[in-house]
């Protein structure tokens, strides 16, 4: 039976199997190679497994030591995440802020509300991560923010949810394409054009794909893709049209032609929060923010 492993036993061999030689992990752990090598020995001696074998004068790990080095990174892992939360804990001065929200948001919506709230309180320190919504809901949930914006939809069961903005889907075309010159743009317009759409997860992608099957129409889609950002890039190349929520259309206005769409396909910006876990003063006064004009 071996014997229980220590944690410098455990840091050494992550060390080795990330940097490949014992003289290279002792370099990234400031100590000496024997050192590290001792350490390797007494820790494969401990866990009764053979963990390297020597290749042509070289450290080889074998399939036990790959198993071991995939668990060993998941808890590290855990650890840098907890050294991360210490961080910001560390440099919040009169408080913390964690925002998380999609990247469009944090692009279109986000920047001038953060504005006013760094004016109101400028000692917050605020932590802002972008993801797509299933990671917001699951960030939300192990309460590693205190909000999260979304257009998309979030369980109602799990986070109180209130929508804080309303507006509509548009059309966003190059300057020098025909649509360009119209008022507004007929969704059944579109399928005679190139078009570039977000993946089946988005809800405005959903509700247009449903208008486009009432009305018979088919689809030419030329570039599927997870980001409304990459969409603006590419109408602004004139690769073809799109359909966008307003707030990152309006962050790159200048670079495309941005048109009404026909009939309109509601959006819909949702701030979750977590039910298990009251409000700080900081998160109420950013909520306020967001909801105010």
């Amino acid at each position: 039976m071996g014997r229980p492993l220590n944690f410098q036993q455990i840091q050494v061999f992550k060390t080795v199997m990330e940097t490949g030689t014992t003289t290279k992990a002792a370099i990234a752990l400031n100590t000496t190679q024997p050192s590290i090598s001792r350490k390797l020995a007494d820790l494969q001696q401990a866990a009764g497994l053979q963990l390297f074998e020597l290749h042509h004068g070289r450290l080889r790990p074998t399939r036990e030591g790959r198993h071991l080095y995939q668990s060993v990174r998941k808890h590290f892992e855990g650890l840098e995440k907890i050294e991360t939360v210490v961080g910001i804990l560390r440099k919040s001065g009169a408080g913390v802020l964690r925002i998380g929200c999609t990247p469009t948001l944090a692009t279109g919506l986000l920047p001038k509300v953060i504005d006013r709230f760094m004016q109101r309180f400028p000692g917050t320190f605020i932590n802002l991560q972008t993801e797509a919504t299933p990671q917001l809901e699951e960030h939300l949930r192990q309460e590693l923010v205190d909000i999260a914006l979304t257009t998309g939809t979030m369980d109602t069961a799990l986070f109180q949810c209130t929508t804080i903005a309303r507006s509509k889907a548009v059309c966003i075309v190059p300057h020098e394409h025909e649509l360009a010159r119209l008022p507004s743009v007929d969704l059944d317009m579109l399928q005679r054009y190139r078009l570039l759409l977000l993946n089946d997860s988005d809800s405005i992608v959903i509700r247009m794909r449903e208008l486009l099957a009432e009305g018979g129409y088919p689809e030419d889609v030329a570039v599927e893709t997870n980001s409304s950002i990459t969409i603006c890039a590419l109408v602004a190349a004139g690769v073809g049209i799109g359909v966008v929520n307003p707030y990152v259309a309006n962050t790159f206005s200048g670079q495309f032609a941005i048109k009404d769409l026909n009939p309109p396909i509601p959006v819909e910006v949702l701030l979750a929060q977590s039910i298990t876990m009251a409000p700080s003063m900081l998160t109420k006064a950013f909520s306020e923010m967001l909801a105010s004009p």
